[in-house]
């Protein structure tokens, strides 16, 4: 039963046949009052928003202190409305594409600790997904979403984690009210302005309903620890039980990752780049990662050992993608803005209407910037700042299977930086990538495209050449040199089917080498 149905039984009584009509009102008065609420707290949140976004793509000056104080303003008032609106903040503090600088980096302090719900609201939808053979011992955290407890479950010690009451029909309402004031933004926004806003709205959506589901977030937990089974100083729970409401996972104790115990057992540089290189390895190794890197997420136990928690937020990336992402790593670590291009091309994240040679140019220009500083010496800072301009500024979009990647890489430079404070992401992504060969596999892969591209180039070449061959053959067929003629063409059907099995480059040149030759030879003899 709701908290709106308890609270209109405990004023007006039952709702009866005779009620139904009266709760049906308090419904709806409930429901504009959240809506004249959110309405009244945003639009002028919202409209200064437009004012700085107009200044910024009219590249105006902007005043630092003031876009930061209105930044902060519109962070406070998501705290405000509550949970739902919390989390629909942090995805947006990984969205440059929408929001510029000032505005991501102070949605960048949103945080899901949040004040419990009462235990005996909590406590009854344990009982109903568990029974009574669960003994809560202690409560462990507590976020907008759910919260955790430290349990007894048939005789074992384990960790409980569960849906905070009333939380999806909370969720729900929110949604529905945002989805009914969406359409007053074409009175303040551009329609392709809008159309972003929209799609990021359905996107949220599905999202926030899949955190909640814990069958989900068991399933990702699952295949994460499945892929990582080998995966050296690395310890992630087991399942225990999976409900929609309610996860029962084995207990593992631990240090949070960022606390001076977890410091001392392994050391803040080492640490640090352990958990950089575990998160990164997951992204561009394996199909499933965890996406919250946050220092709530991860502790490190008294052997030394990493250990993972929280899964709700996990995503899955397939092979294309994951190479593309790091051919981009690549090219953003080399400052290499054309073939940046390309890769944000591959991966949709250019409009359909862009100028690629005008972007091109405009990221080089941004780069510039950089020339000049040791890569060694760059900060990951730098890169945000640089990506978040580029992003708000040019015509570039942020596709969905991004959106989770990016936050991740967000999140966990702050992480990493938390718990050292000289932490260098930029010098550590050199180091990983040479660990793991990424640089000698994008050049190798460039290399392929490039002979690729001349291969297709010179195909074209070969079968107009081949239809004039024809032509040629009609006439040598009357003079009796038909059979001399088809061998060049035989050879280059062969070539063909050679390189399209083995890739072999150069033997293939060969054998276009000798077809010619004898083509050549021929016409001469005519």
């Amino acid at each position: 039963m709701s908290l709106r149905r308890i609270y209109f039984e405990s004023n007006y009584g039952d709702v009866t046949t005779l009620n139904r009509h009266k709760y049906f009102h308090f419904t709806i008065i409930l429901v504009i009052k959240r809506l004249l609420k959110v309405f009244f707290k945003l639009t002028p949140r919202v409209l200064a928003y437009r004012a700085f976004r107009n200044r910024i793509l009219k590249e105006m000056p902007i005043d630092e202190k003031e876009i930061a104080e209105e930044a902060k303003k519109f962070v406070d008032t998501l705290i405000e409305l509550g949970p739902t609106f919390i989390k629909f903040g942090q995805i947006l503090s990984v969205r440059p594409d929408i929001m510029p600088e000032a505005y991501i980096k102070e949605l960048a302090r949103l945080q899901d600790d949040v004040p419990p719900a009462p235990f005996n609201q909590v406590s009854k939808i344990i009982e109903e997904e568990l029974g009574d053979s669960v003994k809560i011992l202690k409560e462990l955290s507590s976020a907008s979403l759910g919260q955790v407890y430290l349990g007894e479950y048939k005789g074992k010690i384990v960790a409980i984690k569960v849906n905070r009451p009333r939380i999806k029909e909370i969720v729900n309402e929110d949604i529905q009210v945002v989805k009914k004031l969406l359409p007053l933004l074409r009175f303040v926004f551009d329609e392709s302005f809008t159309e972003i806003i929209k799609v990021f709205l359905e996107e949220f959506s599905r999202r926030i309903f899949e955190e909640m589901d814990y069958t989900k977030e068991a399933f990702y937990l699952n295949k994460i620890k499945e892929e990582l089974s080998d995966y050296p100083s690395l310890r992630i729970p087991s399942i225990v039980k999976a409900t929609k409401r309610v996860l029962v996972m084995e207990y593992i104790k631990g240090y949070k990752v960022t606390s001076e115990e977890a410091k001392k057992i392994v050391g803040t540089r080492i640490l640090a780049y352990r958990v950089f290189r575990l998160f990164m390895y997951m992204l561009l190794n394996k199909d499933y990662f965890h996406a919250d890197p946050h220092p709530g997420n991860i502790a490190v136990d008294d052997q030394g050992n990493l250990v993972l928690y929280d899964f709700g937020m996990s995503g899955k990336i397939d092979e294309k993608t994951r190479n593309l992402l790091i051919r981009a790593y690549v090219a953003m670590i080399r400052m290499d803005a054309d073939s940046l291009v390309r890769v944000l091309d591959e991966l949709g994240a250019i409009q359909p209407f862009a100028d690629r040679r005008v972007l091109a140019k405009g990221l080089k220009l941004f780069m510039q910037a950089m020339q000049g500083i040791e890569v060694s010496e760059l900060e990951l800072e730098d890169f945000m700042k640089l990506a978040d301009q580029v992003f708000f500024k040019f015509p570039l979009r942020m596709p969905s299977k991004l959106v989770l990647p990016f936050r991740m890489i967000n999140v966990l430079d702050g992480t990493c930086r938390e718990i050292d404070k000289d932490f260098d992401f930029v010098k550590s992504s050199i180091t990983f990538l040479e660990e793991e060969g990424y640089t000698t596999k994008v050049v190798i892969e460039q290399v392929r495209e490039i002979v690729d591209g001349i291969w297709n180039r010179f195909r074209s070449f070969l079968l107009s050449y081949s239809q004039q061959q024809e032509l040629i053959n009609i006439q040598s067929s009357r003079r009796g040199s038909t059979i001399v003629n088809y061998i060049p063409q035989t050879i280059l059907v062969i070539t063909i089917i050679f390189y399209a099995i083995t890739r072999d480059i150069i033997i293939t040149l060969l054998m276009v080498i000798l077809a010619l030759s004898i083509s050549l030879s021929g016409r001469k003899n005519t």
